[in-house]
């Protein structure tokens, strides 16, 4: 009964586009733990160092290959070989085609490691820092931090998770119920202004099931009626995010199943583009339908993304 209340209570707060400030004071308190954390973490492996014998090399995590960097040839012993340069200038040198082999080695490992490269491999942390996976066995760390890792497992699985799960559940339903009904009226004013309104209060609620903290700038530059917005690699939580704010027009790819059936929906009360990139006669439809959508002032803004 208490989780009802805790689920309508936030359906409430999340449709008045209202914040208790839960959300602002749950990420303050994650970057606290966060940095609690990481000093845990490197008082102890400055312990493991001081432990470890003097002189020994600690090869990065990210390495992908274990090399010794000559660049200069070994000293060739005295002997045989000085005896068999001893008629070659002082100034000059024998050429041999090992000669070249350290710097061929050290170019290809320059190639396959450099510094761009490695900016994107993920370190291997010895335990948990909060934040990220690990794939390392446990490591006790202290007991603080193994306490924090119990509380936080417990509030993600046991509380956040069926709640999110919950208010997810609904949102999904009261948007396929909002645009079906919407759907049924015919094209009028009313009809472009009760959409634009529930459509917000739809994505506010998919913006609370993931907890989702927003600050939006420069709200005299919104986008308005009949206009194009352009944002890279638009994915369905970019959409949710960006329609918190204002209601879109979507230009995307068709596709079946879940989203298959949030698509539907949403192309049934409003005038969304959904095509197959891979027909051609689907993207001569797509550039009409634009330049006809944005030739009218009643349809909503449009929301595209130029790789597709």
């Amino acid at each position: 009964m208490i989780m009802v209340l805790v689920i309508i209570f936030v359906l409430f707060i999340a449709s008045l586009g209202r914040s208790l400030g839960l959300h602002d004071s749950y990420a303050k308190l994650l970057l606290k733990l966060f940095e609690f954390c990481q000093k845990k973490i490197e008082k102890a492996e400055r312990r493991v160092e001081e432990d470890e014998e003097e002189g020994s090399v600690v090869n990065s995590s990210n390495s992908v290959i274990s090399r010794d960097v000559i660049l200069v040839p070994d000293p060739r012993p005295a002997g045989g070989d000085f005896q068999e340069n001893s008629q070659i200038s002082s100034n000059q040198k024998e050429f041999r085609l090992e000669d070249i082999f350290d710097f061929i080695k050290t170019g290809v490992e320059a190639v396959i490691e450099d510094e761009v490269t490695m900016c994107f491999a993920a370190e291997e942390l010895p335990a948990w820092n909060l934040l990220t996976r690990t794939n390392k066995n446990y490591q006790y760390i202290s007991f603080r931090v193994t306490c924090i890792w119990f509380i936080g497992f417990f509030l993600r699985y046991f509380i956040l998770f069926p709640l999110r799960v919950c208010i997810t559940v609904f949102g999904v339903c009261w948007l396929l119920l909002f645009t079906f009904l919407v759907g049924c009226l015919p094209d009028s004013r009313f009809k472009r202004w009760l959409y634009w309104h529930g459509s917000i209060l739809c994505f506010r609620v998919f913006a609370c099931a993931c907890s989702a903290v927003v600050t939006y700038h420069n709200r005299e530059n919104q986008a308005v009626n009949g206009g194009i917005c352009v944002a890279n690699h638009t994915s369905p939580i970019d959409v949710v995010i960006l329609a918190n704010d204002n209601s879109y027009a979507l230009v995307g790819q068709s596709h079946g199943g879940f989203l298959g059936v949030l698509q539907s929906g949403l192309g049934r009360a409003t005038s969304h583009i959904w095509f197959e990139r891979g027909e051609v006669r689907d993207r001569e439809l797509v550039q009409k339908r634009l330049k006809e959508h944005v030739q009218d002032e009643t349809k909503l803004p449009i929301l595209i993304f130029p790789e597709g």
